[in-house]
Formats: structure tokens, sequence, C-alpha cells
């Protein structure tokens, strides 16, 4: 049993947590800045979903060759490899603008390569919470829920900060700034990589003993499962389904950030909920909360509501996600064994980034043939049903419940 000790180390724990912060700020920085660039150099929704495709596609892959990068050359030097690589490709935008060499398909090949380092990068520091955890004495719950309440955050953050700065200053300053975010990433990996210890080898499991053990543990698959669907509106909804719905309606870039600032909001909330009382919570209750969440987003959309309707229910939608998003990322963590993690998380982000960019073209390609209105009903449609099922097919054996009671037996209080 380990034993929580006024000696623990925090530091590493708390670098981790500010790279963890401000690469999630970055990232939704990124979220608005992208679309809305493509979306005002070309007017085309559909050149808009090919970037957005090209910003996901690669992590499709780069997430499971990531995980035997990371394996190789060590968890901290991976991270801190690809942060300088992603440095370099998002710097060279700005360049390219004031060049005026900014077509659509080379930032889209930029966007591109920097996304084949952005999944390791973030496989990486996934892999080392539990690790920081341990040294600090904090459970891993509080430690993803608190990553998860960072997204949430940023979420308000970067959003907000974005379109005032394009509105204020214009695309080309935006594009700065987030460059400017990158470098201070890169010095903040560079402190976390001083303070690492010396590699402890491992048998390294090949992915094929690893895909055998996912499918046997059924307390790890099948949740899962059931987080798939919400990756039909992960990406998309940032990078298609808002950009479009704001595009249509005349709105400006300010309100498309006070929308994602809204659900980031709810997000954050709902992330601390679950890294202060984490043993409160269920798995299925959530879960039918969080597709419950992703139906009233979509409907409100689909309405046409007053502004701050849309606004507050938004918010609303985002408590389920951040607690849930924050017990899935616990779920695979404690199932997984040291030597199993960085190819299981490498399967799982492959999953979510081949639903995801699948799905960004897909809604594109739906509001290109049939209109914007047409794949809002269907998304309420398919969320509606899910609703029902989440509901009815619930087990008596519920997923967190049980793995929360046997983090108690590891962490003491």
């Amino acid at each position: 049993m380990l034993k929580i000790t006024k000696k623990s180390n925090q530091t590493p724990l708390r670098l981790i947590l500010a790279t963890e912060a401000l690469s999630s700020l970055t990232n939704q920085f990124m979220q608005l800045l992208l679309p809305w660039y493509v979306l005002s150099a070309t007017g085309s929704v559909l050149w808009t979903g090919f970037v957005g495709f090209c910003a996901l596609l690669p992590n499709i892959f780069s997430a499971v060759f990531g995980a035997r990068f990371i394996e190789k050359i060590g968890r901290s030097k991976a991270m801190l490899s690809c942060e300088v690589i992603q440095l370099m490709l998002l710097a060279s935008v700005p360049v390219l603008i004031l060049w005026g060499k900014d077509y659509p398909w080379l930032v889209g090949a930029i966007i591109f390569a920097s996304s084949v380092f952005d999944a390791p990068g973030e496989l990486a520091r996934t892999a080392l919470s539990p690790t920081f955890s341990r040294y600090a004495g904090v459970p891993l719950s509080k430690t993803t829920g608190l990553v998860e309440a960072f997204d949430g955050i940023m979420s308000v953050a970067g959003p907000v900060l974005c379109g005032l700065i394009i509105a204020c200053c214009g695309l080309f300053s935006a594009w700065i700034w987030c460059a400017s975010f990158c470098v201070v990433i890169v010095v903040l990996c560079m402190i976390m990589f001083s303070h690492r210890k010396p590699r402890q080898l491992r048998a390294v499991p090949s992915y094929g003993e690893v895909w055998r053990a996912v499918r046997a543990d059924r307390m790890l698959w099948e949740p899962v499962l059931f987080m798939v669907p919400t990756f039909i509106l992960g990406q998309s909804w940032e990078l298609i389904l808002l950009p479009t719905y704001i595009y249509e309606h005349g709105f400006s870039s300010m309100y498309l950030g006070f929308l994602g600032a809204a659900f980031g909001l709810g997000a954050f909330a709902g992330a601390l909920m679950f890294a202060a009382r984490a043993d409160k919570f269920t798995f299925f209750k959530l879960l039918t909360f969080n597709y419950l969440g992703y139906f009233l987003s979509v409907a409100v959309l689909y309405f046409c509501l007053p502004v701050w309707a849309v606004l507050g229910a938004t918010a609303l939608c985002g408590l389920p996600f951040g607690a849930f998003g924050a017990m899935m990322t616990s779920v695979i963590l404690l199932r997984t064994p040291v030597e199993r993690r960085s190819k299981t998380l490498g399967l799982y982000a492959a999953l979510t980034y081949a639903v995801e960019s699948l799905c960004i073209l897909g809604l594109a390609a739906w509001i290109y043939k049939g209109g914007l209105e047409q794949m809002l009903e269907g998304l309420l449609f398919l969320f509606a049903i899910l609703v029902m099922i989440s509901v009815f097919v619930r087990r008596k054996e519920d997923f967190w419940e049980v793995l929360s009671s046997e983090q108690k037996k590891i962490f003491t209080k």
C-alpha cells in the first residue's frame, strides 16, 4: 500500500499539469483559429472540412506508432521532441502568410505534418500522469479530473482569446500568438525533462499482446464502446458544426468564441466535481447525462434560440462531458499495467481520431449536400436513440464503482 507523506515530490506533477494546461489552451485556440481562417480565406465549408480532416487523419497512425516511439526513447524525451517539431511547423504558417503563399492545400499539409507529432506528445503526457501522481501522493482520479478541468477552462479562455485577437488584431496576429504558446510549452517540457529520473527498462509487449489483453478485459473495452458515439461530435463540433452555424447565420467570430467558452466552462465545472468526489459518480448515470447533453447542444442550434439560451444550454451540456472524460481516462489508466499503458493509450487514441476524422468529412459533406438544418435533424435523432439505449442497457456491475473501490486500496488519504 502506498502511504502518502509530506515528502512526496510535487514538482513533476505540477510541471505536467502546467504543460497540459498550456497545451490545452493552444489546442482550443487553434480550434477556432483554423476553421475561421480557412472559411475567411476560401468561403468554402468543404475546404474547412478538408483542413480539419488533415488535422486529425495523421493522429490515427501516429497514435499507434507513437506508442512504440515513446517506449523506445522514453516518455519525457518523446514529449519534448514532439513539442519542438510542432513549434517549428506551426511557426511556419505566419511566415507563409507574410509571403502570400498561404494556400489552403499548403496550410493543410503543414497542419497534417504537425498532427503527426501531436498524438505521441499527448500520449507521453498521459502515460506520465500515473507515475507523477504516485510521486506526489495524489489519487489518479484527482489528476485526471484536474487535467480534464484544465481542458474545460481552456475551452473558455482559448476561443474567447482567439476571437478577441482576430477581431482586434486580425488573423495574422492570432497565428503569432499560437506560435508563442508553443514556445512556452517547449520551455516547460525542457524543465520537466531536466527533472526526469533514470529509465527502468521493462519487457515491452507487442501490439498483439496488448490487443488480446484489451479484448479479454470487459471492464476496459465495454466502456470504450459506450464512449465511441461521443466522437461523432468530438472535433466536428469545433471544426465544422459551430463555424458553419456561425457563418450561415452571419454571427461574428466573438460569438463562436463564446459558444466554445460556454461549453468549456461547463466541462471545467464537471471535471472539478469528478476530481473532488470521484467516488460519488457511477458510469451509466453519467453516460446517460452525457448523451443527453449532446442531444441538447444540437437542439439549441436547430431551434435557433436566443443567444443567452444557447450559451446557457451549451454550458449545461459541458458538465457531464467534463466528468465523463475524466472518468474514461481514469478507467483506461487504472485497468492498464505500466508495460502496456503506452500501446493501450495508442489504440484508444487511434480509434478516437479515426472516428472523428471520418465524421468531420461526413458532416461537411452532409452540410454541403443537404444543408445544416438536415444534418442537425439527423444528429438529434441519433442522440435521442443513444439516450434510450444508455437507460436500458445498464449493468448491475457499474464499471466505475468497481474501479473506484479498487483505487481506494492503492491510495490512503
